[in-house]
This record gives C-alpha cells, sequence and structure tokens, in this order.
C-alpha cells in the first residue's frame, strides 16, 4: 500500500493507520511508526584514530599556602638585629660615644626583651664593657644588679635599674676634660656673619658637652652674648618685653 493511502490520525501523535476495509487492519498493522533513519559514516583511517586526541582525567591537588610568619608581640624574645656598640674598654674620652651606640643599638631592637626590660638591657650593657679598666666596676654591676632583684625585691621591670645603672656609668667613667674644653669654646662661640643657624647649632652642641641644661639662665645670657651686635640691637628694639627663655630668643634670632 502506498503512503497516499494512510490516513493522517490526529489522535494517534500523528502516526498513520490503514483503512478497516484493508487487510492489513485485521493483521494488526493498522499502526505505522516512523521509519528508522540509518545514516552511513565513512570508515575513520587507522592515522585519524592514532592521531585523534586523548582525554585524560588530571586530579588536580591543592595546597595551601603556608600562613605568613607572624611578628614577635611587642616584649618577645627574638634576635637581636643591627650593629652592636663597639666594647668599651674604660677610656673616659669614649664613654659617651659608646652610650650613644648603645641607644642606637635599643632604638633598631626597641621591641625585644633585652631592651624591654629593664634588668635585661643592663646585663646586655654589661656585656660590653671589657678591659683592665672596666673590668673590676663592670663586676661590681653585675652584683649590684643581683642584689637589687633577688635581696631588695626590685622587679625586673623597674626603670630605675637603668636610671640607676646610667648615671653610675656616666659618674664613673664621664670626661671630666671635655666638658671643661666644652665650657671654654662655649664662651668663645660667637656667631659668624649672618648665619645664625650654624651658630645655633655649634652653641646647642657645646651646652651638651658640656653638661649644662638649656633652661638655665646664664646660658640664654651666653646665647645673647654670642650674638651679631647688630641683630641683638634688633631684638631688643622691636620684642618689648624681651624674650625670657633660649627658645625664644632662637626663634627671634631666627625671624
Amino acid at each position: 500500500m502506498s503512503i497516499s493511502e494512510q490516513i493522517n490520525n490526529k489522535n494517534n501523535y500523528s502516526l498513520g493507520h490503514w483503512k478497516e476495509t484493508d487487510i492489513h487492519y485485521k493483521a494488526g498493522h493498522h499502526m505505522m511508526f516512523p521509519p528508522t533513519l540509518e545514516i552511513a559514516t565513512a570508515p575513520m583511517e587507522t592515522e585519524e584514530i592514532a592521531a585523534a586526541p586523548r582525554t585524560e582525567r588530571v586530579a588536580a591537588t591543592t595546597s595551601s599556602a603556608p600562613p605568613p610568619p607572624s611578628n614577635p608581640p611587642n616584649g618577645a624574645s627574638r634576635a637581636l638585629s643591627g650593629v652592636p656598640p663597639p666594647i668599651f674598654n674604660g677610656d673616659r674620652d669614649k664613654s659617651e660615644l659608646f652610650l650613644d651606640k648603645f641607644t642606637s643599638y635599643e632604638i633598631i631592637n626597641g621591641d625585644t626583651k633585652q631592651f624591654t626590660t629593664p634588668y635585661l638591657k643592663v646585663a646586655l650593657c654589661l656585656l660590653y664593657l671589657n678591659g683592665p679598666k672596666v673590668d673590676a666596676w663592670a663586676r661590681h654591676q653585675r652584683q649590684w644588679l643581683k642584689e637589687r632583684h633577688q635581696v631588695d625585691g626590685v622587679p625586673m621591670t623597674d626603670p630605675g635599674l637603668w636610671t640607676d645603672f646610667e648615671t653610675n656609668f656616666r659618674a664613673a667613667y664621664s670626661d671630666q676634660d671635655a666638658k671643661l674644653t666644652a665650657y671654654q669654646k662655649l664662651n668663645e662661640l660667637r656667631m659668624q656673619g649672618s648665619d645664625i643657624d650654624s651658630y645655633v647649632a655649634d652653641f646647642d652642641q657645646l651646652i651638651e658637652e658640656a653638661g649644662y641644661s638649656k633652661y638655665n639662665m646664664g646660658i640664654m645670657i651666653k646665647f645673647k652674648e654670642g650674638l651679631q651686635p647688630l641683630l641683638l640691637r634688633e631684638i631688643l628694639l622691636h620684642n618689648i618685653p624681651a624674650p625670657t627663655t633660649l627658645v625664644n630668643w632662637k626663634k627671634k634670632a631666627r625671624e
């Protein structure tokens, strides 16, 4: 039977059926399913199969990065960094230089227990004292430090431990001749031309070397005496009353 004799049956999902008078209807062939389509494929050459990419499943492994190193908390123990101070052998003319270098070392390592704990700070400083001129004094200071803590009960965190040690060190090894020299230079210091900045810098350095306080009235008078006479006159004429502190005199001299 040709396809044209089929009757579309919309109730059977668009599948055709035969007429009831046809012999195929009684044979149960009234239902007709769409034919199966066959698609011919060309055979793949052996080389093409070999060249076909192979998909491989690669198990990815991930590892988390290690956490960044945490900085030690304030006052924690860690290796000291920077350049340590030179060994002090008892020479008086190098005592201030030694304390200055030790202070620089402290600035770099200020977060370490060796410097945040005054007891350990004194002990560390004593390690850099070595030589015939200083060995006996250093030994006495170590004994003093232990007794202050173990006998007198002074805690290791007491700031007075370092303050007392620094006072003792300066009393024992400060250069008295250097102070006298600084005092003599201070008396002779004069402002050169209009260079007020150099005069102020030299004046501040000399009063520090001589051991004077910048709040001393005599030091303020010394500063006025070293100014250029014309500059001194201008300050006195235009500032009534006259400045009463060294800080104000420096300020007016720079204006």
